[in-house]
Protein backbone atom coordinates (compact mmCIF):
# COMPACT_ATOMS: atom_id res chain seq x y z
CA UNK A 1 0.00 0.00 0.00
CA UNK A 2 1.38 3.41 -0.97
CA UNK A 3 2.03 5.85 1.84
CA UNK A 4 -0.50 8.66 1.68
CA UNK A 5 0.82 12.18 1.46
CA UNK A 6 -0.65 15.06 3.47
CA UNK A 7 -0.54 18.39 1.65
CA UNK A 8 -1.56 21.93 2.49
CA UNK A 9 -4.88 22.98 0.99
CA UNK A 10 -4.69 25.51 -1.80
CA UNK A 11 -7.30 27.95 -0.58
CA UNK A 12 -10.00 28.85 -3.05
CA UNK A 13 -13.72 29.63 -3.05
CA UNK A 14 -15.43 27.26 -0.62
CA UNK A 15 -18.63 25.46 -1.65
CA UNK A 16 -21.70 26.72 0.14
CA UNK A 17 -22.67 24.65 3.16
CA UNK A 18 -26.16 23.27 2.71
CA UNK A 19 -28.90 23.50 5.31
CA UNK A 20 -29.67 20.11 6.82
CA UNK A 21 -30.46 18.44 10.12
CA UNK A 22 -28.35 15.53 8.94
CA UNK A 23 -24.56 15.43 9.59
CA UNK A 24 -23.07 18.64 8.20
CA UNK A 25 -22.59 18.50 4.44
CA UNK A 26 -21.18 20.81 1.83
CA UNK A 27 -22.16 20.49 -1.80
CA UNK A 28 -21.52 22.22 -5.11
CA UNK A 29 -23.55 21.04 -8.03
CA UNK A 30 -21.75 22.57 -11.01
CA UNK A 31 -18.19 23.25 -12.06
CA UNK A 32 -16.96 26.41 -13.74
CA UNK A 33 -18.42 25.26 -17.05
CA UNK A 34 -21.85 24.52 -15.65
CA UNK A 35 -21.56 20.76 -16.13
CA UNK A 36 -24.32 18.73 -14.51
CA UNK A 37 -21.97 15.73 -14.43
CA UNK A 38 -19.82 17.31 -11.72
CA UNK A 39 -20.34 16.98 -7.98
CA UNK A 40 -18.29 18.16 -5.02
CA UNK A 41 -19.46 17.47 -1.48
CA UNK A 42 -18.13 16.79 1.99
CA UNK A 43 -19.23 15.40 5.37
CA UNK A 44 -17.88 16.11 8.84
CA UNK A 45 -16.64 13.10 10.78
CA UNK A 46 -19.06 12.50 13.64
CA UNK A 47 -17.62 12.96 17.14
CA UNK A 48 -18.02 9.44 18.48
CA UNK A 49 -16.00 6.41 19.56
CA UNK A 50 -12.21 6.56 19.23
CA UNK A 51 -12.40 9.86 17.35
CA UNK A 52 -14.25 11.50 20.25
CA UNK A 53 -11.72 10.03 22.70
CA UNK A 54 -8.80 11.40 20.69
CA UNK A 55 -10.32 14.88 20.74
CA UNK A 56 -10.81 14.68 24.52
CA UNK A 57 -7.25 13.44 25.01
CA UNK A 58 -5.91 16.27 22.85
CA UNK A 59 -7.75 18.86 24.95
CA UNK A 60 -6.44 17.25 28.14
CA UNK A 61 -2.90 17.29 26.71
CA UNK A 62 -3.15 21.05 26.02
CA UNK A 63 -4.28 21.76 29.59
CA UNK A 64 -1.70 19.45 31.17
CA UNK A 65 1.09 20.75 28.95
CA UNK A 66 0.31 24.36 29.85
CA UNK A 67 0.17 23.52 33.57
CA UNK A 68 3.51 21.66 33.49
CA UNK A 69 5.15 24.49 31.54
CA UNK A 70 3.97 27.10 34.07
CA UNK A 71 5.09 24.90 36.99
CA UNK A 72 8.59 24.45 35.55
CA UNK A 73 8.96 28.15 34.83
CA UNK A 74 7.80 29.03 38.35
CA UNK A 75 10.24 26.54 39.89
CA UNK A 76 13.24 27.84 37.93
CA UNK A 77 13.44 31.54 38.77
CA UNK A 78 15.35 32.71 35.70
CA UNK A 79 12.61 31.15 33.53
CA UNK A 80 9.82 32.97 35.36
CA UNK A 81 9.27 35.48 32.58
CA UNK A 82 8.52 32.58 30.16
CA UNK A 83 5.12 32.18 31.87
CA UNK A 84 3.95 35.20 29.88
CA UNK A 85 4.57 33.19 26.71
CA UNK A 86 2.28 30.35 27.76
CA UNK A 87 -0.69 31.56 25.64
CA UNK A 88 1.56 31.81 22.57
CA UNK A 89 2.98 28.31 23.01
CA UNK A 90 -0.51 26.94 23.65
CA UNK A 91 -1.84 28.63 20.52
CA UNK A 92 1.01 27.15 18.45
CA UNK A 93 0.30 23.66 19.82
CA UNK A 94 -3.40 23.96 18.98
CA UNK A 95 -2.72 25.42 15.52
CA UNK A 96 -0.44 22.60 14.43
CA UNK A 97 -2.14 19.62 16.11
CA UNK A 98 -5.90 20.26 16.41
CA UNK A 99 -6.57 19.87 12.67
CA UNK A 100 -5.78 16.15 13.01
CA UNK A 101 -8.81 15.73 15.25
CA UNK A 102 -11.01 18.06 13.18
CA UNK A 103 -11.76 15.87 10.18
CA UNK A 104 -14.06 15.92 7.21
CA UNK A 105 -14.21 13.78 4.09
CA UNK A 106 -14.43 15.41 0.69
CA UNK A 107 -15.62 13.70 -2.49
CA UNK A 108 -15.37 14.97 -6.06
CA UNK A 109 -16.87 13.51 -9.22
CA UNK A 110 -15.20 15.22 -12.16
CA UNK A 111 -13.81 14.29 -15.58
CA UNK A 112 -14.91 10.65 -15.11
CA UNK A 113 -12.90 10.35 -11.87
CA UNK A 114 -14.01 9.81 -8.29
CA UNK A 115 -11.66 11.45 -5.80
CA UNK A 116 -11.90 10.97 -2.04
CA UNK A 117 -9.83 13.06 0.39
CA UNK A 118 -9.52 13.50 4.13
CA UNK A 119 -9.46 17.18 5.09
CA UNK A 120 -7.82 18.16 8.37
CA UNK A 121 -9.06 21.38 9.94
CA UNK A 122 -9.66 22.97 6.53
CA UNK A 123 -5.87 23.36 6.20
CA UNK A 124 -4.42 20.04 5.10
CA UNK A 125 -5.70 17.24 2.92
CA UNK A 126 -4.78 13.63 2.29
CA UNK A 127 -5.72 11.75 -0.88
CA UNK A 128 -7.44 8.52 0.10
CA UNK A 129 -8.60 7.35 -3.31
CA UNK A 130 -8.73 8.45 -6.92
CA UNK A 131 -9.94 6.20 -9.71
CA UNK A 132 -11.79 6.06 -13.00
CA UNK A 133 -15.50 5.68 -12.51
CA UNK A 134 -15.73 3.26 -15.44
CA UNK A 135 -13.52 0.82 -13.49
CA UNK A 136 -16.15 0.29 -10.76
CA UNK A 137 -17.91 -3.06 -11.10
CA UNK A 138 -20.71 -1.86 -8.81
CA UNK A 139 -21.68 1.36 -7.01
CA UNK A 140 -24.56 0.62 -4.68
CA UNK A 141 -26.15 1.34 -1.29
CA UNK A 142 -24.44 -0.48 1.57
CA UNK A 143 -27.56 -2.22 2.80
CA UNK A 144 -28.91 -5.75 3.21
CA UNK A 145 -29.45 -6.23 -0.51
CA UNK A 146 -25.89 -5.37 -1.57
CA UNK A 147 -23.89 -5.66 1.66
CA UNK A 148 -22.61 -9.19 0.94
CA UNK A 149 -21.23 -8.09 -2.44
CA UNK A 150 -19.26 -5.33 -0.76
CA UNK A 151 -17.96 -7.54 2.03
CA UNK A 152 -16.94 -10.35 -0.33
CA UNK A 153 -15.06 -7.91 -2.56
CA UNK A 154 -13.43 -6.28 0.48
CA UNK A 155 -11.96 -9.60 1.66
CA UNK A 156 -8.89 -9.10 -0.57
CA UNK A 157 -9.18 -5.39 -1.36
CA UNK A 158 -8.04 -2.15 0.25
CA UNK A 159 -10.85 -0.54 2.25
CA UNK A 160 -11.39 3.22 2.08
CA UNK A 161 -13.93 4.31 4.69
CA UNK A 162 -14.93 7.94 4.26
CA UNK A 163 -18.25 8.50 5.97
CA UNK A 164 -19.34 10.65 8.90
CA UNK A 165 -20.48 7.64 10.94
CA UNK A 166 -21.04 3.92 10.42
CA UNK A 167 -24.72 4.62 11.12
CA UNK A 168 -25.02 7.48 8.65
CA UNK A 169 -27.82 7.59 6.07
CA UNK A 170 -27.10 7.00 2.39
CA UNK A 171 -23.79 5.14 2.72
CA UNK A 172 -22.78 3.76 -0.67
CA UNK A 173 -19.88 1.55 -1.64
CA UNK A 174 -17.97 1.14 -4.87
CA UNK A 175 -15.90 -1.90 -5.91
CA UNK A 176 -12.99 -0.66 -8.01
CA UNK A 177 -10.28 -2.56 -9.91
CA UNK A 178 -7.67 -0.46 -11.72
CA UNK A 179 -5.68 -1.34 -14.85
CA UNK A 180 -2.96 -2.91 -12.67
CA UNK A 181 -5.42 -5.20 -10.93
CA UNK A 182 -5.43 -3.31 -7.63
CA UNK A 183 -8.76 -3.73 -5.86
CA UNK A 184 -10.29 -1.05 -3.65
CA UNK A 185 -13.69 -0.85 -2.01
CA UNK A 186 -14.71 2.73 -1.25
CA UNK A 187 -17.40 3.60 1.31
CA UNK A 188 -18.84 7.11 1.20
CA UNK A 189 -22.05 9.09 1.65
CA UNK A 190 -24.15 9.80 -1.40
CA UNK A 191 -26.04 12.87 -2.63
CA UNK A 192 -28.55 13.07 -5.47
CA UNK A 193 -26.18 15.21 -7.55
CA UNK A 194 -23.28 12.78 -7.11
CA UNK A 195 -25.52 9.81 -7.88
CA UNK A 196 -26.57 11.42 -11.15
CA UNK A 197 -22.95 12.13 -12.10
CA UNK A 198 -21.82 8.59 -11.27
CA UNK A 199 -24.73 7.19 -13.26
CA UNK A 200 -23.68 9.33 -16.22
CA UNK A 201 -20.12 7.96 -16.22
CA UNK A 202 -20.98 4.32 -15.42
CA UNK A 203 -24.68 3.62 -15.86
CA UNK A 204 -24.41 -0.18 -15.87
CA UNK A 205 -22.68 -0.34 -12.45
CA UNK A 206 -24.55 2.40 -10.59
CA UNK A 207 -27.58 1.42 -8.55
CA UNK A 208 -30.10 4.24 -8.20
CA UNK A 209 -31.83 4.64 -4.86
CA UNK A 210 -33.62 7.45 -3.04
CA UNK A 211 -31.17 9.61 -1.10
CA UNK A 212 -32.03 12.36 1.38
CA UNK A 213 -29.65 15.06 0.12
Amino acid sequence: MNKRKITKINKGPKPERGRSDLPSITARADDAFGSKNYAEFSVDKKKEGQYKSKRSMMLAAYILGAAVFVAICAAVKFLLWFIALTPLFLWMAVYFTWPYVSIEYKYTVDHALLTVKTVYGDRYEELMFEGKIKDFSIIAPYNDEYKKQADDFASDAERVEAYSSAGADDIYFGCHTDENGKKTVVFFEMTAQALGALKYYNSSATVISEVRR
